[in-house]
């Protein structure tokens, strides 16, 4: 204020023509400072302006003049200075200009402060008394919207402590959360189903295994009671050691299955990988399985060749699983179609066999473990259940994937789908 105070005195005084001109323009500036009771004003000679003033109307402009010969001004042109007999705080800038006949002049420009610490002191004591009520509003509104925020994770948090292995039912209504919240709750709920889904498969896994295991230990236990319950001749304890070997084999079969998958689903173990050719697996399988088929007057027909990525030994046992699946389950006499197709995303090992039909509510379990399609669950039917498990085990730890489908009105399809390698 005070720098555009004298920027616009200088205007009014330089155009007088001389000294005698800035006396009787006084009247100018007291119009040009009315309205501002604070603001005092004092043009001077340059020299010894205390004693040449040309413009003074009070005694604060009075002594102001004398404050610039004995005050120290600030670097930013200003000074600060007090009046001797009252003590308010006064403010000074002051700028020098010359008359139309090149008479210089000096003009001082001075506020009082008084006002400014009034201001200052109402300020403080509004912010020490609003300040207490401020925090208390900001306070009690920050409560209320962390509360009400908590409130939708809170009920996620609930949700979730009510999730334990025997009651999995609980789950997030997404409809009475936030929008922002929504995903979270859908991906929550997802994981619980998963979670349900596990747990509901290890139960019933637990079941299958006991079972499994339940039919051969009980075979020889029963066996090994009756035949120690007299006394037996050489011939009769060799016959029971034999069929205790074909039932102790079932286990071991068993238990070396479970070990398999059990390795097969750590993701850590990775599997060698050479160049192999699916028509040479598929041959070395159908050796395996080739006696089986013969009793059964069943016959391999082979098409295609496909080179991919993997263990051979493995690859071999998953085809040789299918193979023995087709001779269990396919119609006497028939012939067991082995096809290899390469396409621009996978290379293809389809097994396809004719007779009764897999429904495709079963299609969807089929390589569940110990899982069968036949209800009875009669061992004399078929294996542990294991087969077509190890199977998918088996394409996962190759990235690729095993699916069954019918074919026609009497024919079953297995397709083994590596990733084609280049």
């Amino acid at each position: 204020m005070l720098t555009e105070k004298l920027v616009e005195i200088r205007e009014l005084i330089d155009d007088e023509q001389d000294i005698s001109g800035i006396r009787n323009s006084a009247h100018k500036l007291v119009d040009l400072l009315a309205g501002h009771e604070d603001l005092y004003v004092a043009v001077a000679k340059p020299t010894d302006v205390s004693k040449n003033a040309l413009v003074l109307f009070t005694p604060v402009a009075a002594e102001s003049l004398r404050q610039m010969e004995t005050g120290t001004w600030d670097q930013d042109a200003f000074l600060e200075w007090r009046m001797a007999a009252s003590g308010k705080a006064m403010l000074s800038a002051t700028t020098a200009s010359e008359v139309k006949d090149g008479t210089s002049y000096i003009v001082l420009l001075t506020a009082d402060r008084t006002r400014d610490k009034e201001l200052l002191s109402q300020f403080l004591l509004t912010a020490l008394t609003g300040a207490p009520i401020a925090l208390a509003v900001v306070g009690l509104g920050a409560w209320f919207v962390v509360t009400v925020a908590l409130r939708s994770l809170n009920r996620i948090r609930d949700a979730a402590i009510n999730i334990t292995t025997k009651s999995m039912d609980s789950r997030i209504d997404p409809m009475s959360l936030p929008n922002e919240l929504v995903p979270l709750a859908n991906s929550l709920n997802d994981m619980f189903d998963r979670l349900a889904d596990g747990i509901a498969r290890l139960s019933q896994y637990s079941g299958d295994l006991a079972h499994e295991m339940r039919t051969p230990l009980s075979i020889l236990l029963g066996r090994t009671q009756v035949t120690l319950s007299q006394n037996r001749t050489k011939e009769e304890l060799s016959d029971v050691l034999e069929s205790n070997v074909y039932e102790l084999e079932q286990l071991t079969r068993l238990v070396s299955d479970m070990l398999f998958l059990a390795q097969a689903d750590d993701a850590s173990e990775a599997i060698q990988r050479n160049k192999v050719s699916l028509e040479k697996v598929a041959v070395n399988a159908a050796a395996f399985i080739e006696m089986v088929a013969d009793e059964r007057q069943m016959k391999f027909r082979l098409e295609g060749d496909g080179i991919i990525e993997g263990d051979e030994r493995l690859i071999t046992r998953a085809v040789a699983n299918l193979l023995s699946n087709a001779v269990r389950y396919g119609s006497y006499g028939s012939e067991i179609a082995i096809t290899v197709s390469v396409d621009d995303n996978v290379t293809a090992l389809d097994v396809i066999n004719f007779g009764p039909q897999i429904p495709l509510i079963a299609q969807e379990r089929l390589f569940d473990r110990f899982y069968r399609a036949e209800a009875s669950r009669s061992r004399g039917v078929g294996g542990s259940g294991l087969g077509l498990a190890i199977v998918r085990a088996i394409m996962t730890q190759h990235d690729g994937y095993v699916e069954v489908s019918n074919v026609g009105n009497k024919g079953t399809r297995f397709r083994l789908a590596f990733p084609r390698s280049d």
